[in-house]
């Protein structure tokens, strides 16, 4: 979900285990319960891959994504107090922060990123949509691998302030808009890189 491996890379199963400190049988099953979810595919001799999505999966991805981030975003209007804007707030701080720093780590950024968002989904108070939106963000988690390099990063979380802010005045419609042009933002730039073709995995 927050882009630590990108479309085309092999989940190789001794590496995983190894990373976990787990056997094989949970990393397999695992696997193969996000192979169902859409998150990877099946590839040759019976391994396991991030897809590398066709331009319409992405596009079709992107107005799903929309749909219903934007409708979660209407209803934690009608849910979130004081003290959850002011959480919203802070994780956008530090977003800024790290966009201002010198070494920028974009690692840290999108796991803020993604701890952002589903800070802001679960103010829905609607468990089936936040689950669906998880599926979702693991389908298209991979694509923000491509935003990693130079610094298109550094200027990806500007409507987050306008969704705190909408928030506290009690505009879900316009929290809900403002949500909706961050996602077609980063998905305008994502497309601009795949114009150049899928950089080779490093």
């Amino acid at each position: 979900m927050a882009g630590e491996f990108q479309p085309g890379q092999p989940m190789r199963l001794e590496e995983l285990a190894s990373v976990f400190g787990t056997s094989h049988m949970p990393i397999r099953e695992a696997l193969n319960r996000l192979v169902v979810a859409g998150a990877l595919e099946q590839a040759p001799r019976r391994s396991v891959r991030i897809p590398r999505l066709t331009d319409k999966q992405i596009h079709d991805l992107l107005a799903v994504r929309l749909v219903n981030e934007g409708q979660a975003v209407e209803w934690a209007a009608n849910h979130c107090t004081s003290a959850d804007i002011a959480k919203l707030a802070t994780l956008n701080s530090k977003l800024d922060e790290l966009e201002r720093s010198k070494e920028f780590d974009a690692r840290a950024y999108l796991k803020i990123n993604q701890s952002f968002h589903f800070t802001l989904y679960a103010l829905s108070q609607n468990e089936i949509l936040l689950k669906t939106i998880e599926i979702l963000w693991l389908q298209s988690g991979p694509l923000l691998h491509l935003l990693t390099a130079g610094k298109t990063l550094q200027h990806g979380h500007k409507h987050h302030s306008e969704v705190v802010a909408c928030l506290a005045a009690g505009d879900g419609e316009g929290a809900s808009g403002a949500l909706k042009s961050d996602i077609r933002e980063a998905y305008a730039t994502m497309l601009a890189t795949l114009e150049k073709g899928w950089p080779e995995r490093t």
